[in-house]
């Protein structure tokens, strides 16, 4: 959310937001395109304690959020509702904005982590596991877009193209060249680099970038039709997919880099 409120304030010219809220926020008036979704599955996972087998036996353990209606929150209780369990009916712990050490301390029994957190997690304490992986629970569910706002896509259109080229050309490169990724991955994010290794093992198997433009409109028009269904939408204010994204770029980043041939995930095709 602070990429696409920075976005919006002119902060940034570009940037990699979330699905649900630029779609919201296309429907309340922003005037900002969706360009390309190279992370379109939703890449987090409930991590939960060895007592906890199946999402049933989540009913009165302690779930580990940020704060209300943030992040962890809202897929918390996504995870309550496909195991039909009331809210009430858990303890809900608000914790630091890093769920990896309350985790590992006991402090609460459930944590929303992405890969490489619940790796790290589980080099801790090895018998946590994922009760639920958000991609599969809610399989359609559009994760990230990279966005830009009107006004710079029309001041600016050969700095968005440059951007989109290289994003979809890097997503690329996590495919094809995973020697030259893992260095990466251990400089910027300071992961010990057999952490980093497995959890990028892990998510090429899962096919979880697509390498062209993670554009195609089932999980836009579903992320829209969702958003709408629990209200945060308002009935007749739900954007087309045409209102939400501008795939010219992404075509022309293809037209010259190539169709992508594999592995070829779900949503590749305009």
């Amino acid at each position: 959310m602070k990429v696409f409120r920075a976005l919006l304030a002119g902060n940034i010219d570009l940037g990699l937001t979330p699905g649900a809220p630029t779609i919201i926020g296309i429907s309340n008036g922003a005037a900002v395109k969706a360009l390309s979704a190279n992370l379109p599955k939703f890449e987090a996972s409930m991590i939960v304690r060895a007592d906890i087998k199946t999402m049933e036996d989540l009913k009165g353990k302690r779930i580990g959020i940020q704060e209300p209606g943030g992040f962890a929150d809202l897929l918390s209780r996504s995870v309550l509702r496909a195991a039909k369990i009331d809210p009430k009916d858990v303890n809900f712990v608000s914790i630091a904005s890093e769920d990896v050490p309350a985790l590992v301390a006991n402090q609460v029994d459930t944590a929303i982590l992405h890969v490489e957190q619940e790796m790290l997690a589980k080099s801790k304490v090895p018998d946590l596991h994922p009760i639920a992986r958000m991609w599969e629970l809610q399989p359609k569910t559009l994760y990230t877009y990279l966005s830009a706002t009107e006004n710079t896509i029309k001041a600016k259109p050969d700095v968005v193209q440059a951007v989109v080229t290289a994003n979809i050309e890097a997503t690329r490169i996590m495919y094809t060249d995973r020697a030259k990724i893992i260095p990466i991955l251990v400089k910027q994010t300071g992961y010990p680099e057999d952490i980093l290794a497995k959890s990028f093992d892990f998510l090429v198997q899962q096919c979880i970038w697509d390498a062209n433009s993670g554009l195609g409109p089932e999980r836009t028009n579903f992320t829209a039709q969702l958003m709408t269904k629990v209200g945060n939408i308002k009935e007749g204010k739900t954007p087309t997919y045409d209102q939400i994204v501008d795939a010219s770029f992404a075509k022309k980043a293809i037209a010259q880099l190539g169709e992508w041939k594999g592995p070829v995930c779900p949503t590749a095709a305009f």
